[in-house]
């Protein structure tokens, strides 16, 4: 769906992206670059040129799925796969005022009973699909308060009017799309906290028929009755130890002590299995678990819960490695293809990561495949430096064609 000239701009930032090493605004990507890249034309293929994020994002989440199921199928893994659903704040500078995807959100994270936290940035709301080892981010949708959608519409015309969206139904567009693309014949969980843990998310679930493993509140009542006050009556239960391996081989395995109940969740119709897990028998803040699927054990209840810590790798390397929160792009609509390149630089390092494992069977980290890409990037650099100046024999020459930006190599 992108003309010729709009590849070429997207496989440019997409190389920036992976290659460069300090800040990835668009200034600093296009120093980078040994060929001429004027910042401008980088902004306006964000901003003026006439693509939707469709174009890539759709595609891009058909061919990894597609390729993970032919990865998953060559690895003679189970079809059992985990979809995790979450979402994530990446802080801008307090005074940011004048981008569109940009406002003050609840940090949950920061937050305590007694203090709460607001920070001036972005949410985006994420779903991870994971199959057994391997897994990539499925999608990302920008998530903006019914307050800020109000205000930007005020200066819109009826036609480019945002739409105030959920979390939640954020979430279920995008379990939709892969509710369309998924075959038949796999087990689907679906994964999520207690922020997500709605009885109207759970029966879309359940419609589809997907099984729900998800954290609840303490105060969410299980057949009438609060999980808390469950905790209590079982006070004279025997706990069951359940021991878990992490899924870092480096870090050692932790012991949970369980207790469960089985009922009805208020507002969904399918029986739940409910589990409360501590750290410890004297843990006054237990965890809360319903899982929907009544033929799991409590060990591989908590085993597939452990799913969801693929999506904080997401974060890590989408804000960390791929600089996704440098954005200073101005329009809503901008920043959201900004997203759908960020994203697509990830999934590209996820693949070479499943690549790299369905050859070695072991765990690659994306962090290797990025620094090998760089290592490419220079060997073809010092490559073309050497022929050059074997061919002309002038040093100077070769310096002032192939290092045109006076502080590529400063950045």
């Amino acid at each position: 769906a992108l003309s010729q000239p709009q590849i070429r701009h997207l496989l440019r930032l997409l190389e920036a992206l992976l290659v460069c090493g300090s800040r990835k605004t668009l200034t600093h990507l296009c120093r980078q670059l040994a060929a001429p890249y004027d910042p401008k034309a980088a902004a306006d293929f964000f901003r003026e040129s006439p693509w939707q994020v469709v174009a890539v994002s759709g595609p891009r989440k058909r061919w990894m799925l597609h390729k993970f199921l032919q990865l998953a199928h060559a690895l003679h893994l189970a079809p059992v796969i985990q979809v995790s659903v979450d979402d994530s704040l990446g802080k801008k500078h307090k005074d940011t005022r004048h981008l569109e995807a940009v406002s003050f959100h609840h940090n949950h994270t920061e937050s305590t009973r007694r203090k709460q936290v607001y920070s001036n940035g972005y949410v985006y709301v994420e779903v991870h699909v994971q199959i057994g080892p391997i897994g990539f981010l499925f999608d990302t949708r920008l998530y903006l308060r019914e307050q800020t959608v109000r205000k930007l519409n005020r200066h819109r015309a009826k036609d480019k009017r945002l739409r105030f969206r959920s979390k939640c139904a954020l979430a279920q567009e995008m379990l939709t799309e892969l509710f369309d693309l998924l075959p038949s014949g796999h087990q689907v969980y679906v994964l999520f906290d207690a922020w997500y843990a709605s009885a109207k998310l759970i029966k879309f679930c359940r419609r589809h028929r997907w099984q729900v493993i998800c954290a609840v509140k303490s105060n969410r009542r299980l057949s009438h009755k609060r999980m808390d006050h469950h905790n209590q009556s079982l006070r004279n239960k025997r706990y069951q130890r359940v021991t878990l391996q992490a899924l870092d081989p480096s870090r050692p395995s932790q012991t949970y002590y369980v207790r469960t109940v089985r009922g009805h969740l208020q507002g969904v119709a399918d029986e739940v299995c409910g589990i409360i897990s501590k750290r410890h028998p004297g843990d006054k803040h237990p965890k809360y678990l319903v899982c929907t699927d009544l033929t799991l054990t409590v060990q591989q209840v908590l085993s597939y819960y452990q799913r969801r810590w693929p999506v904080e790798v997401d974060n890590l390397y989408l804000k960390e490695a791929l600089g996704l929160g440098d954005f200073r792009l101005q329009s809503f609509e901008a920043t959201e293809k900004w997203f759908a390149v960020v994203v697509l630089a990830l999934n590209y390092l996820q693949y070479q990561a499943a690549v790299a494992y369905l050859q070695k069977q072991s765990p690659c980290r994306l962090t290797d495949i990025i620094r090998q890409h760089r290592l490419t990037h220079w060997r073809q650099f010092m490559r073309q430096a050497l022929t050059q100046l074997l061919g002309s024999g002038d040093i100077e020459a070769t310096i002032e064609h192939l290092l045109p930006a006076a502080d590529w190599a400063v950045t």
